[in-house]
């Protein structure tokens, strides 16, 4: 196991802030976070590998790891200590600049895993672009600060509940597995951190449904009406909330998952109409 502590003493570097570089350092987390991506014998999508201890863990049970890195330094070191491990791939790259169609086809144009120590300030969008896409993804299990992991589990009437919280329990039955305290990293973050695990729920993705959702959430303030008149016009929207049963006056954070599927049905159909 690539004990990243030392490896980073050794090679005398300096953890990168901006980077949000907090390297996992505790290997029973890591065999835990492996072992809850039932890899076997499948294609993984790692995101911010570092210095590849997870890769390590995950390389061993997997068939194939694309680990995507943006930091050159890492790169270089994960290089060096991954050479012998003929099954992974580590790419140079933003992950957040990539094009579906690119990362799909890195990855080996099948249907993946996505193990990831997400760095802090991309959880949000790295999330959101797994979440709200049509890549086949098997399953997810992502590590990430626990005040972020409120934003995906958050109820409805709740001010965290967001089109984040939305999509993911449309498309993903979400769990929260362990929590990690700041001793579990090198250098310590000053906060607590969760791994959570998505699990596809079989719904088809539908673009629609996230145009929907950004357009109901778009001013929190202004009722679902006045929102969703932005999209489909002023007396249009009366008529969808008025066939969806919703009183007039209330809000995107008020509806269900259900609500929200209800209204794309009703929108789409009369848009196509």
């Amino acid at each position: 196991m690539i004990n990243s502590k030392q490896l980073i003493k050794e090679l005398g570097l300096v953890p990168n802030k901006a980077l949000g570089q907090n390297f996992l350092i505790d290997g029973s987390c890591i065999e835990r976070i492996a072992d809850l991506a039932r890899c076997e014998n499948e294609s993984v999508l790692e995101i911010g590998p570092g210095l590849g201890a997870l890769t390590d863990a995950l390389s061993v049970r997997a068939d194939r790891v694309l680990a995507v890195e943006i930091d050159a330094k890492m790169v270089e070191v994960l290089s060096s200590v991954l050479g012998e491990h003929s099954n992974v791939t580590v790419l140079h790259r933003d992950f957040l600049r990539m094009k579906e169609s690119e990362l799909f086809s890195a990855v080996g144009s099948v249907p993946f895993i996505v193990a990831a120590n997400l760095p802090y300030y991309i959880t949000t969008p790295a999330a959101m672009k797994l979440i709200d896409s049509p890549l086949p993804i098997r399953r997810m299990v992502l590590m990430m600060q626990q005040e972020a992991s409120e934003h995906f589990l958050a109820e409805p009437k709740s001010k965290l509940y967001s089109p984040l919280s939305v999509l993911c329990r449309r498309y993903y039955t979400v769990r929260r597995e362990f929590e990690l305290s700041p001793s579990c990293y090198y250098p310590e973050p000053a906060v607590q951190s969760v791994v959570l695990s998505f699990e596809p729920n079989g719904n088809e993705y539908d673009p629609a449904f996230t145009k929907l959702l950004k357009a109901c959430f778009a001013m929190r303030r202004k009722t679902l009406r006045n929102n969703l008149s932005s999209l489909v016009g002023k007396d249009f929207a009366a008529g969808v909330i008025e066939a969806a049963s919703l009183p007039p006056s209330c809000r995107a954070e008020e509806l269900s998952v259900d609500d929200f599927v209800q209204l794309n049905h009703t929108v789409s159909n009369g848009l196509n109409s």
